[in-house]
């Protein structure tokens, strides 16, 4: 039985600091099943769940002599992986945006108009909006209009309440309402 086993986080991450693969080995262990399964839960995916596992413990290791002695391991690990995750939503909504685009175009065989001009120049005026929203509101938002998350899942990701995740929400919509009324409807129809 290795010792590591009877170490407690704080433990194993203080070790991990001073570069010993042990403590890594064990951190490993106890932690890539649950961030699996978490990761496999948020990405409905196992190649790419995976995938963020494996680049936390890259990360991990990497970084581990740079952390911050207050830092606790496993609220570290899970926001790891939360951000990763965040990123591929966020990659996916760019790759899906450019082929819808380019589908868009291909289907529709005609020349830009004035009309599409005034459309481009609207989207961009509410994409500037939301940017400008508070960063919790704005990645809330983000997530259920990007990646068509429930509240339930967008709470999970961001780990707080589903009430906070629907406040925040509410504010958003409000926000954007209030700047662009009924032209807001026919681009963001779930509004």
């Amino acid at each position: 039985m290795s010792v590591y086993l009877l170490y407690n986080d704080k433990q194993l991450l203080d070790s991990l600091r001073s570069g010993d693969k042990d403590a890594y080995t064990e951190i490993y262990q106890r932690y890539w099943p649950i961030l699996f399964r978490h990761a496999r839960k948020l990405l409905k995916n196992e190649k790419d769940a995976k995938d963020v596992v494996q680049e936390t413990f890259i990360s991990l290791w990497t970084i581990a002599a740079d952390l911050d002695q207050k830092t606790l391991l496993s609220p570290y690990l899970y926001m790891t992986v939360r951000n990763k995750i965040l990123n591929i939503f966020r990659h996916n909504k760019v790759v899906n945006s450019h082929l819808t685009s380019l589908d868009d175009f291909m289907s529709s065989g005609t020349n830009i108009t004035d009309h599409l001009v005034r459309e481009k120049l609207l989207i961009k005026l509410i994409e500037e909006e939301i940017a400008n929203l508070p960063p919790r509101m704005r990645e809330v938002f983000e997530l259920k209009r990007k990646s068509n998350l429930s509240y339930k899942e967008i709470a999970e990701i961001m780990d707080i309440s589903d009430l906070t995740v629907k406040t925040q929400m509410s504010k958003a919509i409000k926000i954007l309402r209030e700047k662009f009324g009924e032209q807001l409807n026919s681009f963001m129809p779930f509004l």
